[in-house]
């Protein structure tokens, strides 16, 4: 790590003297990084962007124009606490794309791994662990200690509120909102609706045509039969649980506390799953 300010960083960047960067970090005009901040190699900063510590950042990162990492969370119950945001490697976090550091009733930290596509104006809240491969498309918005597994994609302006699960390969769709957790592999759009599989991202991912197929029984039975949760759960299970997509499945949902929305009944939905 080195302070030494070379041709890759802008002479009008503001670089405080706690900050560590490697030696091949690129930083761009009127970017600024302040506070207790540790930037890997191969990580590129656009002009005025803000990254405030606690902060730990892997390697391989780009930061777009005006974006603003580990600022302090929106939360009343925090009282400035040496809180902190970690990032992995590979992430790209376009402009104006906002993440805000951990809580202490949150456990301190907010959390994002490796390959992750944060576009134009969308938001992580405090305390947010977000998992591998995942996707915020413009404007989309995770509150305080969301928890998004790998891979899964929030369309424009998707919105998910605070303590909600967005389970593997999940999508809520544009202009969603979900205020219940979104069980792994399935497509949420609109307000509180499931309406089918996320057939495109489970094609993309590589998955076998027999594993689409029990996970199509899977969510017919959960969602069409009209058996209460926890009988077409155990009826999964029994026929369909040596499938590991489909013990993922139901473990996620019998994991739930905030519960998980039903299904919508539309021409739409139907072809969908």
């Amino acid at each position: 790590m080195s302070l030494a300010v070379s041709e890759a960083i802008h002479p009008t960047a503001v670089i405080g003297p706690d900050v560590e960067i490697a030696d091949d970090v690129q930083i761009g005009p009127f970017a600024i990084l302040e506070g207790s901040v540790r930037i890997g190699p191969g990580c590129v900063i656009e002009g005025h962007a803000c990254l405030s510590g606690p902060l730990v950042m892997g390697r391989d990162n780009f930061v777009g124009h005006g974006a603003v990492l580990g600022k302090s969370p929106q939360s009343k119950s925090y009282c400035g606490d040496p809180t902190t945001l970690i990032i992995g490697d590979g992430n790209t976090f376009r402009e104006y794309v906002t993440v805000h550091r951990g809580t202490i009733e949150g456990g301190g930290r907010t959390r994002v791994g490796d390959k992750n596509l944060l576009m134009i104006g969308s938001h992580l809240g405090h305390d947010c662990h977000i998992g591998d491969g995942c996707t915020l498309v413009n404007g989309a918005l995770a509150a305080g200690h969301v928890q998004l597994a790998n891979g899964c994609i929030l369309s424009g302006h998707a919105a998910v509120q605070q303590r909600v699960r967005i389970g593997r390969l999940a999508m809520l769709g544009g202009l969603g909102s979900t205020t219940k957790d979104v069980p792994p592999f399935v497509l949420q759009q609109g307000y509180n609706c499931v309406t089918g599989l996320n057939l495109v991202g489970l094609r993309r991912a590589g998955f076998s045509p027999a594993t689409i197929t029990a996970l199509r029984e899977c969510f017919r039975i959960l969602f069409k039969e009209g058996r209460c949760q926890s009988a077409a759960l155990d009826r999964i299970d029994g026929d369909l649980g040596q499938v590991p997509e489909v013990a993922e499945f139901v473990s996620f949902i019998r994991e739930s506390r905030l519960g998980i929305n039903p299904a919508r009944e539309s021409s739409r939905q139907r072809r969908a799953f």
